[in-house]
């Protein structure tokens, strides 16, 4: 029998439908409730847990993560198989960044503002899709749901990864992270959905910023560590951009204090792009663990393993 510590919320028909499965034993609890003597006995814990507590699970053999980023544990033992929740998050999140985009573009957001005052003023033209050159930065499976997304809408999609191959037909041009520099001055939307790795960390610095274009527009989704905060503080305050739209920062929640409350075409979501706050992302991170539940117990090859090299 093997002993799965289920620490991701579950409602009680899915409860059910993982109990059915044979050959194993579930503790099912939330993860701030678990404890010391409930990692344990654990062979696989399904959720996200503290390391503290994962060091304490000596036959702790799989971890499966319910988020797609995985750089917070790629430091446990060698000996723990690492899976992560990929391929769950794109289509939830992308909307939003469509959501994000289309709100600047039509300046949505400003107009929203001017309601407050009773204000009707014509704030003047606005681009379409069909002239907007975007740049997706992470073609995993939340930027390339993005670039489909975008393409379909008519716009002008191009990819940047860590290594060029298989460019699909949504993507007219695929980038290296070393071509950053030399292409940003392009392209009317960047957005990042970047994993955290040594590669990306303050990958945006003052230097890529500015070279970003005149009234662009630039989203983040993946890890706030992609962009250097204080830099972006300067950047935004000068007015480059048309919009700067962040659900994740370096400091999450961000400090009441920070200046990016405060500037303006600057807005702020407190990352909720993706979690469960659509049905769908929730759904499909249960079909990932239960398909990999099935694979574990059958001693087969199991999907979306994490590199812990990479940290994803």
């Amino acid at each position: 029998m093997i002993n799965v510590l289920f620490v991701t919320p579950v409602t009680e028909d899915r409860k059910q439908e993982f109990e059915n499965m044979d050959g194993f034993s579930f503790v099912f609890k939330a993860a701030a409730d678990v404890t010391e003597d409930d990692v344990k006995e654990a062979d696989a814990i399904l959720g996200n847990l503290p390391l503290s507590l994962i060091e304490k699970a000596p036959n702790l053999k799989w971890i499966q993560l319910n988020s797609a980023g995985a750089n917070t544990y790629k430091d446990i033992r060698s000996d723990i198989i690492l899976t992560n929740a990929s391929g769950a998050y794109g289509e939830a999140i992308s909307e939003h960044m469509l959501g994000c985009v289309l709100m600047v573009l039509k300046n949505l957001a400003r107009y929203l503002e001017m309601q407050k005052s009773h204000d009707w003023e014509n704030l003047g033209s606005v681009n379409t899709l069909s002239i907007t050159k975007v740049l997706s930065v992470g073609m995993g499976d939340i930027g390339t749901s993005f670039a489909k997304k975008m393409n379909a809408l008519g716009a002008e999609v191009c990819g940047v990864r860590r290594s060029i191959h298989d460019k699909p037909d949504y993507v007219k041009e695929l980038y290296t992270m070393e071509d950053l520099d030399r292409i940003l001055p392009e392209f009317d939307v960047v957005a990042l959905s970047l994993p955290e790795t040594e590669e990306t960390v303050h990958l945006f610095d003052a230097k890529k910023l500015s070279l970003m274009k005149e009234g662009s527009i630039l989203v983040n989704v993946g890890r706030g560590s992609a962009i250097v905060t204080e830099d972006l503080i300067d950047a935004a305050k000068t007015g480059k951009f048309a919009g700067v739209c962040l659900d994740v920062t370096e400091q999450e929640p961000l400090p009441k204090n920070s200046p990016l409350w405060n500037i303006d075409r600057v807005y702020i979501t407190p990352h909720i792009s993706g979690r469960f706050n659509a049905a769908v992302t929730y759904d499909r991170v249960l079909s990932i663990f239960k398909e990999n539940l099935e694979h574990f117990r059958d001693s087969e090859t199991m999907i979306n393993v994490v590199d812990k090299r990479l940290g994803y």
